[in-house]
This record gives structure tokens, C-alpha cells and sequence, in this order.
């Protein structure tokens, strides 16, 4: 072969050779577009497409208990929402049945171990709900509920004791208010409550009732009221009344201490609260001096060393008082009007009754 001929060969080598050089890297991008992996030039940042967000997918365990799970109106209430995640924000809601629906009331942080608390004072019975809103990652929203039922306050209140022919007076206040509502008064016969009286309350939600009790002997009480669209049924504490013969000097039942001499029985007794504690002979007036009639009260008191005074004075009507004495014979006679106007006793009951009858203490004289 020629030198030109080698020379022509030469070059179209070298020219072929570069177009497979140059045309490499084209179909490679084309190979990496088919592929979608996208290319870039050389000192350029590769720009990948945003991934979306993950949606959440647990649901969290949410209760919410109260603790008592059911009270009388004005009794507080602690509601545990248990989430079991910390750290979240809880929102509390409130229904009762004059609400069409929930009103918020208080919002809480769980704590480490996932819990908020609350406590509340609801005064009908009511209807409570719990939510929390989700983290938008992991956690779902969730919401709990609990009714909380409500008794309504009863306050009943009667005498401890009082006379077979005289009226007790009882009186009911019910809250929250129940103006024009009607009460029962009912009393317990062989073991069973009956239905006594029925009482209306008025518009202060109170109520009074004035009423023989029944013969002498114990007596139970109390009240209750009928369920609402508001609050369960509701009642009072139990009220023992004792009734009890009429003593005859009509000594009221409220008085812890009296004492009444009964000039024509010669007798000192001391009541309390009604019921004849002790009964003492005494000494009154003599004829000219006698013992005053009426009502009085001891208003000066003293120990005495001895003589016509006996151990104790108590002075109630000047110059008059009741006190011991140092002629202790004559209260053994009948009558035993020799005084000149005291009231003495024996010594030994002057210092009981002393004991017994601080200054103020009534004194009844009766004839």
C-alpha cells in the first residue's frame, strides 16, 4: 500500500474514534433519564423531588374517671384523664341538661406518666368530655367521656327533745335552690320510712314545719325529695327526736341548767335540758319572811367557811339565796318553813348545786 493511501486510512481511524468518544456521555444521560435518575452537569446540586409526610396510624388509649363517681351537690369531684403520652395538651368539656352542648372548662398537660387531672365542683349532674387533638405524626385524635350523677343537698334540722303536747319545729333548706319544689317529711314506724308531711319549699328554697311529734318515745325523721331532669334523688341525714312528758313548771327544753323551788313541797330541782337531774329538801321562809315568788337569776356566787351559811351561797334576789346550813336537823321536819327568806339545803347538796349553777342560772320560785 501506498504512503498516501496509509495516510487517508490513518486519519479516517482517528476520526471515527472521536465521534464514539464525544457521543458516550450523551447516550449515558439518555440511559439515566430512561432510568429516572435524572442527570446534572458537572458542578451541579442533583434536586430530588419532596416526600410526603407520614399520616399517624395509633390510636392512644384515653379514659377519663371520676373519683367519687357520684356525690351531692357541693362535694368536689377529681377526673383523671389517663393518655399515656407526656407532655400532651388536654382539653376538658362540660354538659348538664340545661346545655344543648359541651362547654369548655379547662385545658391540662399530662404528666410523665401520661396523666392531667382535674377538679371540679359541679352542682347537677353532669356530663363531662375529655380530647385530645393528635401530634399530626404519630397520634391520632381521641376523646373520652363520663356523667358524673348529682344528689341534691338536703339540710334537715329538729329538736333533740321535745314535750308530748308541744309542737316541734323542723325546718328544710334544699341547694342548689329548688323554689316551689316538694318535699317529703317522712318518719320511721317498725323499721320502714313512711310518708309524714309533704312540704313545699319557697322561694329561698326553705321550708318549715310546725307539728306534734306523737306520743312519748323516740322518733326518726328525715327528708327527701324526688328526682329531676338535674339531680338524682336526694335526702337528708337521719333526726332523733326524744318526746317526753311535760314536766309541771313547764321548764323549757333549750335550758341546760334551772332550778325551781317548790315552796309547798319544800323541794330544790335541778333541770337540765328538761329532765329533773336532782331533787333536794330545803328550808324556806317562815311565816312573815317568806321565800319570794317568781323568776330570778343567780347573779353572785361564793364559798363559805361555815356558820348559818352553810359551804355555799348563791345569791339571786337580795337579800335572798340559796345555801347550806348549820342546822341541818330541820331539814328533816315537815314543813320546813324557818328561814327568813333563803332557800337552805344541805351541805352536801349546797356544793352539787354549786357546781352545777354558774352565775346566770334561772331560779324559779313557784307557791
Amino acid at each position: 500500500m501506498t504512503g498516501a493511501r496509509l495516510g487517508i486510512v490513518a486519519s479516517t481511524l482517528a476520526a471515527a474514534l472521536w465521534l464514539l468518544t464525544a457521543a458516550a456521555p450523551a447516550q449515558t444521560a439518555a440511559a439515566d433519564r430512561a432510568a429516572g435518575l435524572g442527570g446534572a452537569a458537572e458542578g451541579q446540586a442533583t434536586v430530588l423531588a419532596d416526600e410526603p409526610a407520614p399520616s399517624p396510624t395509633v390510636a392512644p388509649a384515653l379514659t377519663l374517671t371520676a373519683r367519687p363517681a357520684t356525690i351531692t351537690a357541693g362535694d368536689p369531684v377529681d377526673l383523671v384523664a389517663a393518655l399515656g403520652i407526656p407532655g400532651a395538651t388536654v382539653r376538658l368539656s362540660r354538659k348538664t341538661a340545661a346545655h344543648a352542648g359541651f362547654v369548655v372548662v379547662g385545658v391540662r398537660t399530662t404528666d410523665g406518666k401520661g396523666v392531667a387531672r382535674f377538679r371540679v365542683l359541679p352542682r347537677q349532674t353532669t356530663a363531662y368530655r375529655v380530647e385530645y387533638e393528635g401530634d399530626g405524626a404519630t397520634w391520632l385524635a381521641a376523646s373520652a367521656e363520663t356523667l358524673v350523677p348529682v344528689r341534691p343537698r338536703l339540710t334537715f334540722s329538729a329538736p333533740t327533745r321535745v314535750y308530748r303536747d308541744r309542737a316541734a319545729r323542723l325546718a328544710v333548706t334544699v341547694r342548689p335552690a329548688h323554689p316551689g319544689a316538694t318535699v317529703l317529711v317522712q318518719r320511721q314506724v317498725d323499721g320502714a320510712w313512711r310518708d309524714w308531711r309533704s312540704v313545699t319549699l319557697g322561694a329561698d328554697s326553705r321550708a318549715r314545719v310546725v307539728r306534734r311529734i306523737g306520743p312519748v318515745g323516740a322518733v326518726k325523721l328525715r327528708v327527701v325529695m324526688a328526682a329531676d331532669a338535674g339531680h338524682l334523688a336526694g335526702r337528708s341525714g337521719v333526726r332523733r327526736v326524744q318526746v317526753v312528758k311535760p314536766n309541771p313548771y313547764r321548764v323549757p327544753l333549750g335550758a341546760k341548767g334551772i332550778i325551781v323551788v317548790d315552796i309547798s313541797e319544800y323541794t330544790l330541782r335541778f333541770y337540765s335540758y328538761g329532765r329533773l337531774l336532782k331533787a333536794f329538801p330545803c328550808v324556806t321562809g317562815r311565816p312573815g319572811l317568806p321565800t319570794p315568788i317568781g323568776r330570778f337569776k343567780i347573779y353572785a356566787r361564793g364559798m363559805w367557811p361555815g356558820g348559818p351559811y352553810g359551804s355555799r351561797i348563791m345569791s339571786y334576789h337580795p337579800p335572798c339565796a340559796i345555801h347550806g346550813t348549820n342546822e341541818p336537823h330541820l331539814l328533816r321536819r315537815f314543813p320546813r318553813n324557818f328561814s327568813h327568806g333563803c332557800t337552805r339545803l344541805y351541805n352536801s347538796h349546797a356544793i352539787w348545786l354549786y357546781d352545777h349553777a354558774p352565775l346566770g342560772t334561772p331560779v324559779w320560785n313557784v307557791p
